[in-house]
């Protein structure tokens, strides 16, 4: 009767081991899951940052990109203003 005894005892043991080994599984499953959301976290955080940093990037080009139209057009203003006071002053020394 040693014989199914010692093989119970043995299948025991085995069942405890893979028990254990799945135990060690789940717990390792967990561990890569709560890395891999920290690392999404993390990730997700980088491209908030890197969106908010094209975002005022593009802000600070509007602006000088409306500066520099503004300038345009008053420019071009005072060249049409200018042209026309030459021409008007030319007009004005033919007529005298």
């Amino acid at each position: 009767m040693a014989m199914p005894e010692e093989r119970l005892s043995y299948l025991e043991q085995q069942v405890a081991t893979v028990a254990a080994k799945v135990d060690m599984l789940v717990i390792e499953s967990q561990q890569q899951r709560e890395d891999m959301r920290r690392a999404q976290e993390k990730h997700d955080a980088d491209i908030k940052a890197l969106n908010e940093r094209i975002e005022s990037k593009f802000d600070k080009l509007s602006s000088q990109i409306q500066n520099l139209t503004i300038a345009a057009v008053v420019g071009i203003g005072a060249i049409v203003i200018g042209g026309g006071a030459i021409i008007w002053s030319a007009i004005s020394t033919l007529k005298h």
